[in-house]
């Protein structure tokens, strides 16, 4: 869930397919939008810096236009701010929602299966998963949660020191400390006060201030994967927040597989069905989200080439995911 570059991203969707913190604190409804009301743990207790992280995403995955003239939701409206927020508060808990369960959605049910939501619960992790989370989260020097978890840490930081990482204890900065530090660089410019143009300005300068050179990186990718991952993880949320993120057939699809024309997951068979004259399972013509067979006319009027479905996906990923870096 944590580095995701653009070509593994570009391969996986096109084949069907991640300063001092603050402390964790539950949502305060009181200043939450409608419709983005959630029981789970968040971060950023202060409205200023969770706005600040709105403005800041929406500009590494931005608004667009598709080739038909309709808008192309960004990164804001998506609801990417909520899935950074989440993970940055996930052991605010002990129920740490860090994999979604399963082993179906409730989106594109076939045959009476996937009628309730698995992914909804998360899965339990174990005591080596739990640490290495917590070490990615709050970092080498706020992870431990016993002595077994100091022994193991002691481990990791004299390994940093003998690579050169970290500072003279070998402790590095984790997800929230980088968050905190490059938030508060762009609360200290009124990022959200500026246009989009001197927002862009100050997240392409070649001098910028190195906390946030640290953020800039980490933020995209956990935006990637916000913007295009399950709606369980707190992003790829629906235009219709008060509804529940439908699939194919509905719609309410989640706005970052609209965008590049992804139908959402379906289990078990994924978009097949059972060709009984072949003996095998082939792709489902009323969804053809993956480059026709060669020898599948039906499918493709060149053999070989990109379904106008997947090129077109492909061409809005690449307009989005090219604006930074």
């Amino acid at each position: 869930m944590i580095e995701l570059t653009r070509k593994d991203f570009l391969k996986s969707v096109a084949l069907g397919f991640i300063g001092a913190s603050l402390p964790a604190v539950l949502w305060n409804k009181g200043w939450a939008e409608p419709g983005r009301e959630d029981p789970r743990p968040r971060f950023f207790q202060d409205p200023q810096d969770y706005a600040t992280l709105e403005a800041f995403v929406d500009r590494l995955i931005p608004p667009d236009t598709n080739p038909d003239g309709s808008p192309s939701p960004g990164a804001r409206i998506a609801g990417v701010a909520d899935y950074i927020d989440f993970l940055l508060g996930a052991f605010a808990t002990e129920s740490s929602f860090i994999f979604a369960g399963g082993p179906f959605s409730d989106r594109n049910p076939l045959n009476g299966e996937g009628l309730t939501d698995g992914m909804a619960h998360p899965l339990v992790l174990t005591d080596n998963q739990r640490l290495a989370w917590r070490i990615r989260i709050l970092g080498t020097a706020k992870a431990a949660n016993g002595e077994s978890d100091e022994a193991k840490i002691d481990i990791i930081r004299a390994n940093n020191k003998i690579t050169g990482q970290g500072d003279a204890s070998g402790d590095l900065p984790g997800f929230q400390q980088i968050y905190t530090s490059g938030i508060a660089v762009l609360r200290g410019v009124q990022f959200t006060g500026l246009s989009t143009a001197q927002q862009d300005a100050i997240l392409n300068e070649k001098s910028m201030p190195a906390a946030l050179a640290t953020l800039l990186p980490l933020a995209y990718a956990h935006s990637v994967e916000g913007m295009y991952g399950n709606p369980e993880y707190g992003g790829n949320q629906p235009s219709d927040r008060t509804r529940r993120a439908t699939g194919a057939d509905a719609n309410n699809r989640p706005i970052g597989w609209q965008n590049v024309n992804f139908e959402g997951d379906r289990q078990p068979r994924g978009y097949t069905t059972f060709d009984a004259a072949a003996g095998a399972y082939v792709e489902d013509p009323n969804h053809p989200v993956s480059t026709p067979n060669p020898n599948d006319p039906a499918l493709s009027g060149a053999p070989g080439a990109l379904s106008m479905d997947t090129h077109t996906a492909l061409s809005i990923m690449a307009r989005h995911l090219s604006r930074h870096f």
